[in-house]
This record gives C-alpha cells, structure tokens and sequence, in this order.
C-alpha cells in the first residue's frame, strides 16, 4: 500500500478522511464519521466507514479493505443502518471492545488465521502438525472467546476487530 507524502507527486492508493466529503476520486476514501454522516458517507460514494471511536486495528482494516475494492462499515454504525440502536450500542457492537481485550494464545492466534482461510479441523492438525482432537480443542476455545456462535462467525467477529484478514 502507496500513501504519498507532501513531496511524493504520486496518488495515494487510500484516502483517510474526516466526515467532511468532498467530491470522490479514484482513490478509495475511508472515512471517519460520527453516527449522524454515516448514510452521507456512502451516498458520497466513501469506500469504508468508520466510528470516530475506531482503534488503530480497526481503522487499519477499513484501509486494507479499501485499497482492494472492498466496502467495510464499523459494527456500531452498520447496526444504526440497520435501525438496531439498541445492537450498536450494547457492549457486543461497541468500537472500543478492540483486539487487546481478546486474550488469544501465540497457538490460537495461528489457528485463527488458519481459520480465516478457510481451513478444517484436519487441515489446521496437519499445517501446525498436532492431532485433529487438538486442532479441534483450540477452533472451541477461539469460538468461547469471541462469543461467537460456531467457527464462520468466529472469523466474521474475529475481521470486525481486526484480528484476522481475508
């Protein structure tokens, strides 16, 4: 990823602005909004949206998204879209519950990006060379500590806070 500086005559290949949208460009725009521009946003044609109480993680996900032709909306701002006040604020969707609350082992770490590339229990086993048992141990632990209801919507929370990349 190319970010350009004052003496860089090069475009940038992401744009991180403040709610204040101006006309779009090439470039994909990431910006960060309060609750009341989010839907201005992307009618203005913003390429991600994010909270103006996004953490580095997250804020560096919308980026990585962006700069790949993906849209990303923080969770706290999607389920306002969605008309779930009551979701966007409760403690599951808030913007300050980060990485740094998720206490992931160096092993679960390496299962969860196994995970996110789609990986079984047997193919997990074999690239880390444990038992399947193990592989499987590891994929329940990730699932309790996300709160997650099975192994997709482990990865799916896990992308939400910018623990994993796809």
């Amino acid at each position: 990823m190319h970010l350009a500086d004052a003496e860089d005559d090069s475009a940038p290949d992401v744009r991180i602005t403040d709610s204040a949208v101006g006309p779009m460009t090439d470039v994909p725009i990431v910006v960060i909004a309060n609750r009341t521009e989010v839907l201005e946003a992307l009618q203005a044609g913003a390429a991600a949206v994010v909270s103006e109480r996004v953490d580095g993680a997250a804020l560096h996900a919308a980026v990585r998204a962006a700069a790949e032709g993906l849209t990303a909306l923080s969770s706290d701002l999607r389920y306002l879209l969605l008309g779930d006040a009551e979701a966007a604020d409760g403690p599951e969707h808030d913007a300050d519950t980060g990485p740094s609350q998720v206490d992931f082992t160096p092993r679960e770490q390496q299962v969860l990006q196994l995970l996110a590339q789609g990986a079984s229990n047997k193919v997990i086993a074999r690239n880390l060379q444990i038992t399947p048992h193990t592989a499987k141990f590891h994929v329940a632990s990730i699932v309790a500590k996300l709160g997650a209801a099975g192994r997709t919507d482990a990865v799916a929370r896990a992308m939400r806070l910018g623990l994993v990349m796809i």
